[in-house]
């Protein structure tokens, strides 16, 4: 078949008037038997999680005036009756990142005028009782106290009333607000209608070829990554996938669990939690599994190896993605898969590099800034109109991430800009230097448990100079490591004496690392 072009996909998008609420109160009409949400302590069918969210949807206590809630809930049930209640209740469900810290919540919540955060007793004392601002619902009070009487009242609405009349949203409302860590500043508040969302849960199901209402997706993901929001929630109640979800991406033996429980056929994750998972999980748990898709940061070729050897039946597909697309731009396809690469970009979405400095559009291969044009493009960051202006060009949004696409369209990320370093006067990929030294160790000493990472920080004499910093102990010296950079040229190595260990390479709650935090160890320890 001829692939979809941006141009089609944006008229199939504008022409496409359901909602998220709607199009999962379909999915509930129909097989509304089948299995919505499956966690460690219990499941919810399609028609109950609708009619409990219409239920919950009126006994939140929100004035009329609020229209955007807080949401600070993992992935499960109880995440996804709130945020379907609060779409088809007409307002804009604001996942809070609970690992940004206390300022930084705060802020978020001021940002987006929230007055109300709804959150969970048991996942508050989880996360040691930060202090939230505004109202707080506990859904334990709201989802406790639903009535057997007022749920099957609901359910018979589910089943005989049209959706308009039970979903107050409309296509291109607000659905979700997504924010940026803000480990480097202000956080961003990415605006997602429910049409963007929609738009990319649709070609997500195209593109990796995941069967509605037979398929089972697992994830641990959490509700403020973009990633675990949107694959690991709508895509599966508007297209009838079923959910495991369980609530803590770092435990691995849980994630073990669930996988054989649910007998999950794919799974969203990041290189950095599949590592972790790859020490607990045992082959007979993934045995069921057909593939992972990871995305949020590159997964090294030894992983794919690794991952492979010790799971048969599966395989890694690296994807692609920015919040700002909502989110999944590119990916890997079962069958197609081009290691060290991010894959084919989405039926739909049109892919170039742009100059850096010109920003004029550039010839195909050519390496430049990736700029991709989607229907699923944001609707702009909350309250800066300057941010989003400068974020869209020529018709789409500037990733900041540095590329090459083939002939075939397939995409190499070569680095992001903020990950250049300039070493007297010459730019030098942070990412090519710290892929190198890594796949040496996997390959020289696939025992050895380093983590690597590599800075640049100040340097008065060439501008700037890279430092390695290491979690555990490097089983070689640093200049027989160095030797791995040979082929480099010499501005790209750094010094024997720039190697420092640390206790451990920061990692945000997204499962990417935090650039921030890590930016900040490097000038610390390179003063």
């Amino acid at each position: 078949m001829p692939r979809l072009t941006y141009e089609q996909a944006l008229a199939e998008s504008l022409r496409d008037r359901r909602t998220l609420g709607a199009a999962t109160i379909a999915r509930a009409r129909w097989r509304w038997g089948r299995v919505a949400v499956q966690e460690q302590r219990g499941d919810i069918s399609r028609l109950r999680l609708a009619a409990a969210a219409l239920v919950v949807r009126d006994r939140l206590g929100l004035a009329p005036e609020e229209r955007r809630v807080g949401v600070m809930l993992p992935p499960g049930r109880g995440g996804a009756v709130v945020n379907l209640a609060l779409a088809l209740g007409g307002r804009t469900s604001v996942n809070l990142n609970h690992t940004a810290g206390e300022v930084q919540i705060r802020r978020m919540a001021e940002m987006a005028d929230l007055r109300t955060i709804v959150s969970s007793r048991l996942y508050l004392e989880r996360l040691g009782q930060p202090a939230l601002p505004g109202r707080v619902v506990l859904a334990e009070d709201v989802l406790g106290g639903l009535s057997k009487p007022a749920v099957v009242w609901a359910m018979l609405k589910v089943i005989a009333l049209p959706s308009r009349w039970l979903d107050r949203a409309r296509p291109d409302d607000v659905a979700t607000i997504i924010f940026s860590s803000g480990t480097t500043g202000d956080p961003k508040g990415v605006q997602l209608t429910h049409r963007q969302v929609l738009a990319n849960c649709g070609a997500m199901v195209e593109h990796v070829e995941i069967a509605p209402d037979s398929a089972t997706l697992l994830t641990a993901l959490p509700l403020f990554h973009s990633f675990g929001l949107v694959p690991g929630m709508w895509m599966c109640l508007c297209y009838g996938v079923r959910i495991a979800a369980h609530p803590d991406p770092l435990d691995a033996t849980g994630i073990g669990v669930m996988a054989e429980k649910s007998g999950a056929g794919y799974m969203i994750s990041t290189p950095t939690f599949v590592r972790s998972y790859m020490r607990r999980v045992t082959p007979e748990q993934f045995k069921l599994l057909r593939f992972s898709v990871v995305g949020a940061e590159k997964c090294p070729s030894e992983l794919h190896a690794a991952f492979r050897a010790q799971y048969p039946n599966s395989v890694l597909l690296e994807g692609y993605g920015c919040t700002e697309l909502a989110p999944v731009v590119a990916g890997n396809r079962p069958g197609a898969i081009r290691e060290g690469t991010v894959g084919w970009p989405l039926p739909g979405i049109e892919v170039f590099t742009v100059d850096p400095d010109t920003l004029a559009r550039q010839p195909d291969g050519m390496e430049g800034l990736l700029v991709a044009r989607s229907p699923a493009r944001m609707q702009g960051y909350l309250g800066r109109d300057d941010l989003t202006a400068a974020a869209f060009i020529h018709g789409g949004y500037n990733t900041g991430d540095v590329a090459t696409i083939d002939p075939e369209g397939v995409i190499t990320i070569t680095g992001r800009l903020a990950r250049f370093a300039k070493v007297g006067g010459e730019m030098v990929p942070l990412d090519n230097v710290e892929g190198v030294l890594r796949s040496w160790l996997a390959a020289h000493h696939p025992d050895d448990a380093v983590e690597i990472a590599v800075c640049a920080v100040p340097d008065a004499k060439r501008g700037e100079r890279l430092l390695v910093l290491h979690a555990g102990a490097l089983p070689i010296s640093a200049h027989e490591l160095l030797a791995s950079l040979e082929g480099m040229p010499t501005l790209w190595r750094p010094r024997q004496v720039d190697f420092h260990a640390v206790e451990a390479i920061p990692v945000l709650g997204t499962g990417k690392r935090d650039l921030g935090a890590l930016k900040r160890m490097a000038v610390l320890l390179g003063d």
